[in-house]
């Protein structure tokens, strides 16, 4: 059986005094560690959480931006081309108006040159007509 001696009294306070040893010693400091770890984690948490929403923000941003400027890039080739139409029909416009000028001139040409031709022919059909009757009829008229 136990006895209940005065060394059971002196080693329950023993005991506790070693416990109040341990707690100063070994288990505040340590509860402290742990309570600055957690306070630290929590203070990292809330900044990875502030991080990734600014992350996403910024590729939000990034994204309205690049939509922006393919739309600004779609509408500016949208006005080159419709630039490059204009100009294509200004161009053939004026190389039309260009070859009927030069045509009006070849026709004006060519008609004047007939016209010359004409009139060399017809001024030449007597001496003409009269060397075909010498041959024909061996003699001179």
């Amino acid at each position: 059986m136990i006895d209940l001696d005065i060394s059971l009294f002196v080693e329950i306070v023993a005991v506790l005094i070693l416990m109040a040893i341990l707690n100063s010693m070994l288990f505040k400091p340590m509860r402290r560690m742990l309570e600055e770890r957690d306070s630290r984690l929590s203070g990292l948490q809330g900044d990875v959480e502030r991080f990734e929403r600014n992350a996403a923000q910024l590729v939000n941003d990034f994204q309205k931006k690049l939509a922006d400027a393919r739309k600004a890039g779609a509408q500016e080739k949208e006005k080159l081309k419709e630039e490059g139409r204009l100009e294509e029909r200004r161009l053939l416009a004026e190389g039309s108006k260009e070859a009927e000028g030069k045509k009006q001139q070849l026709m004006a040409e060519i008609t004047s040159a007939i016209d010359a031709a004409r009139k060399d022919l017809a001024a030449m059909t007597e001496v003409f007509a009269n060397t075909m009757v010498e041959k024909v009829l061996g003699r001179s008229l």
